[in-house]
C-alpha cells in the first residue's frame, strides 16, 4: 500500500515524484517512459535557467535529479520507488475503498494517485515524418520557432493551433507556407485569419495534404498534393511545424473521473484535484489552458503538495 502514486514520467510526473519524495510520502512512479513530448522537441530555449538544451537532454537532467531521491539510490533516505516499462491500464477502487491500479504487468494499491500522463500529439503518416522528428520537423513553436530566424517553414494544419503557430513564426521565419486541407480557413479567430491572409510573409495553400517530407540530414523539402487537381508539388523549407491535433492520455479512466469533450481531466487548477476526491492530475493532461514545460513541472509540484495535505488531513 501506497500513501501516492503518480502515473506518467514526464516534466509533471517527475516533478511530483521529487516533492513527494521530500515530504517522506511512500511513492510509487508508474511510467511507460521518461520525457514524454520533451523528448521530440530538439532545442528548448525557455526552461529557466537551462536555456539551450536539446529535449533529450533536459530530460536526462530531470532524470538525473530524480534517481537521488529514489529509494535504492538514496540508501532509503527516501521512499521513492520506480517502475518504467508499464502501462497503467485502469484505476478503480478495492474491497477496502482504497484506489486499486492496473498496469500490463502488476496491480498496485494507492490511498492518493496523480495522473501525469500528457498528451500524445497526432503523427504525420507520410514518408520522411518519423525519419526526420527533431531534425526540422516540430510539434511546439513556443520551443523552437526561435531556431529557425530567417529560415523558410511549413505549418500542417490550419485549425486554431496552426495558425497561432504560423503567427508565431512570421516573428522569425523569413517565409510561411500553412498548408490548409479544407477550401477556407477555418477557426475560432477571424481575426487572427485575416491577418494571416494579409501578412506578406504567408502563403496559405488550401485544398491540399502533404505526402512526403525530404532531406538529407535535416529537412530541406515538402511534396503536397493539390486535392482538386491531385497534382503534387515541392516547396524547399528549413523546417515543418505539425499541428493536426494530439489526444489526452487519459483512456485507463474512463468513467472514473470527469473530463471535458476532448478528454482532458477537469481539475481544480488551485489544487490540481481531480472529480474523485484522493485523485489529482497536472501537466497536458489537464484542462490547462497552457501546455509548457515549466507549467508541467509546477502543476507536478502542486499536486504532490496537495495530495500530501489531503493525506495528512485524513
Amino acid at each position: 500500500m501506497y500513501d501516492l502514486l503518480i502515473i506518467g514520467g514526464g516534466p509533471a510526473g517527475i516533478s511530483a515524484a521529487i516533492y513527494a519524495a521530500r515530504k517522506k510520502l511512500k511513492t510509487l512512479l508508474v511510467t511507460k517512459s521518461f520525457g514524454g513530448q520533451m523528448m521530440e522537441a530538439y532545442q528548448i530555449d525557455n526552461y529557466l535557467g537551462l536555456p539551450g538544451l536539446l529535449g533529450v537532454e533536459l530530460n536526462q537532467k530531470f532524470l538525473e535529479h530524480l534517481k537521488r531521491f529514489e529509494k535504492k539510490s538514496s540508501g532509503g533516505a527516501y521512499d521513492l520507488e520506480i517502475k518504467e516499462g508499464e502501462t497503467v491500464k485502469k484505476i478503480g477502487l478495492n474491497d477496502g475503498g482504497q484506489f486499486e491500479i492496473k498496469t500490463d504487468k502488476n496491480v498496485y494499491q494507492a490511498k492518493s494517485i496523480i495522473i501525469a500522463t500528457g498528451k500524445t500529439e497526432r503523427k504525420l503518416n507520410i514518408p520522411g515524418a518519423k525519419e526526420f522528428e527533431g531534425k526540422g520537423i516540430s510539434y511546439c513553436p513556443t520551443c523552437d520557432a526561435p531556431l529557425f530566424r530567417d529560415k523558410i517553414v511549413a505549418v500542417i494544419g490550419a485549425g486554431d493551433a496552426g495558425q497561432d503557430t504560423a503567427w508565431q513564426l512570421t516573428n522569425y521565419a523569413r517565409k510561411v507556407y500553412l498548408l490548409n486541407k479544407y477550401p477556407t480557413m477555418r477557426g475560432d479567430n477571424m481575426d487572427l485569419c485575416e491577418k494571416l491572409e494579409q501578412n506578406p510573409k504567408v502563403t496559405i495553400l488550401s485544398e491540399v495534404v502533404p505526402k512526403e517530407i525530404i532531406g538529407e540530414k535535416f529537412v530541406n523539402g515538402l511534396i503536397y498534393e493539390d486535392k482538386r487537381t491531385k497534382e503534387q508539388k515541392k516547396i524547399e523549407v528549413n523546417g515543418i511545424f505539425v499541428q493536426i491535433g494530439s489526444t489526452p492520455d487519459s483512456f485507463f479512466v474512463n468513467n472514473f473521473l470527469k473530463c471535458n469533450e476532448i478528454g482532458e481531466i477537469i481539475i481544480d487548477h488551485n489544487t490540481c484535484a481531480a472529480s474523485f476526491p484522493g485523485i489529482f492530475a497536472a501537466g497536458d493532461v489537464t484542462d490547462s489552458l497552457e501546455k509548457q514545460i515549466i507549467i508541467a513541472a509546477g502543476e507536478g509540484a502542486k499536486a504532490a503538495l496537495s495530495a500530501y495535505k489531503f493525506l495528512r488531513d485524513k
